[in-house]
C-alpha cells in the first residue's frame, strides 16, 4: 500500500497570537508544521495536527493545533483557550 505525506503549513494566525504573549521570548518555542497522510487508492486519510512546544531548562508542555481550527488543545485533547496559556507560561518562566 503506498501513502502520499502533505506537508501542512503552519497557520500564521495561531503563530501570531503566541508569540504576542508577554515574557513568551524567555522560553524555547518549536512550532511544528502537521502532515496529511493519504493512503492510495482509497478513501482513507489521516491528519497529524501541528505540534507547539514551549520548554524552559526543567519542564515543557506540548500543545496540538488542528488545521482550519485556531484552538489549541493538550495532549489528552483538552481545549486550552488564550488566557490558560498565559497562566501555564506564567509558571514555566519561573
Amino acid at each position: 500500500m503506498k501513502l502520499t505525506i502533505e506537508t501542512l503549513d503552519f497557520p500564521t494566525s495561531v503563530k501570531t497570537k503566541i508569540m504576542k504573549i508577554k515574557n513568551i521570548s524567555k522560553l524555547s518555542i518549536d512550532f511544528i508544521n502537521g502532515k496529511n497522510i493519504i493512503f492510495d487508492k482509497t478513501n482513507v486519510a489521516l491528519q497529524e495536527p501541528h505540534k507547539i512546544i514551549i520548554s524552559n531548562n526543567t519542564s515543557s508542555i506540548i500543545l496540538l493545533n488542528y488545521e482550519n481550527d485556531d484552538n489549541l488543545y493538550s495532549q489528552s485533547n483538552n481545549h486550552i483557550s488564550l488566557s490558560n496559556l498565559f497562566i501555564i507560561i506564567e509558571k514555566l518562566i519561573k
